[in-house]
């Protein structure tokens, strides 16, 4: 009997279109289901939807509306959110690095090699 291989969903927070649609080609090159959003509040919304299941979010630091700290800081309060690992793939380094350990999983700095953003989704998977 085969397993059949459920796709993983990524959602990409990024609110630099062109990075965005970079990223979302990489990964669903390699077989992800990708979801999109410019900022954390579209994420949120997403992550709202019973219909959307998501495996990892991968949020850039500093965008307009909710920036990628404030939405890993609201998934991390809530029970259905909790457990869904978010990195944070920013050109901004972290200045509180208690902030960035207790909220995100992994943190990458852009630019990143992409070999290097598919093996932290794998790890955090």
């Amino acid at each position: 009997m085969q397993r059949t291989e459920i796709a993983r969903t990524i959602l990409v927070v990024e609110d630099n279109t062109d990075v965005r649609a970079l990223f979302c080609e990489v990964l669903r090159t390699e077989g992800y289901l990708v979801l999109e959003a410019a900022n954390g509040a579209q994420a949120y919304e997403l992550l709202l939807d019973p219909q959307q299941r998501v495996d990892v979010v991968l949020t850039d630091l500093r965008m307009p509306v909710m920036d990628g700290l404030e939405l890993a800081a609201k998934l991390k309060s809530e029970a259905q959110f909790a457990a869904i690992p978010v990195v944070l793939l920013s050109a901004t380094p972290m200045k509180n690095s208690w902030q960035a350990r207790e909220n995100f999983a992994a943190l990458l700095t852009k630019p990143c090699a992409f070999s290097l953003l598919l093996s932290t989704v794998e790890a955090v998977l």
